[in-house]
């Protein structure tokens, strides 16, 4: 019976171990990766730039997306995005009574200072997603630019450290946030914690044996 209880005791402080360093969560709640969310960001943008730019959905566009990597990772996007309000839209020069240029502007990543929910909770921070568009209408008649200039979207959210590695893994060579350093009580707490548990693992491993 004895060995049966300290056996028990070794694995009940080995999870709890296990569960302070490896941040247990109180919910299973997933958060969109950075490249899912910069495809929507891309996408509010256009619905803005169509809101500010009054052009009827039956005019024939032909869209011009600027080259560059950045431009080629949203491309799919813009034209969905474009194509939802342009039954005539063309991605490559045409007979079209406007021409919208596209090309991405800015994307970058935040993450905020890491923060716990309680002593057993994974650590979570802020991660704010900025990204711009920059847009011009252009009317192929006579040159008339309608409208020239950048659209805007952000979006922020609560995720957990330990998840950002992953999040960011799809979009990391286009926008790679700084991970949140761990606060000066993590650093002094985490060795004590490893340390003790490991010493009465190895305590109770020998005393079982004996």
């Amino acid at each position: 019976m004895n060995v049966t209880l300290k056996g028990a005791h070794a694995i009940f402080i080995a999870c709890l171990a296990a569960g302070t360093l490896g941040e247990l969560r109180a919910d299973d709640s997933a958060a969109k990766s950075n490249a899912d969310v910069m495809s929507d960001l891309c996408r509010q943008a256009v619905e803005r730039f169509c809101a500010d730019v009054i052009i009827p959905d039956t005019t024939v566009v032909s869209l011009n997306i600027e080259s560059g990597e950045a431009n080629r990772f949203f491309t799919p996007t813009l034209v969905q995005a474009f194509r939802r309000h342009f039954a005539s839209l063309y991605t490559r020069r045409s007979v079209s009574t406007i021409e919208i240029s596209a090309s991405i502007g800015k994307v970058s990543v935040l993450y905020g200072e890491a923060f716990s929910d309680g002593l057993f909770s994974g650590r979570k921070c802020m991660r704010t997603i900025d990204l711009e568009v920059q847009v011009a209408a252009t009317k192929n008649d006579d040159g008339k630019v309608l409208w020239a200039g950048t659209t805007k979207a952000s979006h922020a959210d609560t995720v957990y450290v330990s998840d950002i590695r992953e999040l960011q893994k799809s979009s990391q060579w286009l926008s790679n946030g700084v991970l949140p350093a761990p606060s000066a009580l993590e650093r002094f707490i985490e060795p004590i914690i490893i340390g003790g548990a490991a010493g009465v693992a190895v305590y109770l491993f020998f005393t079982i044996r004996s």
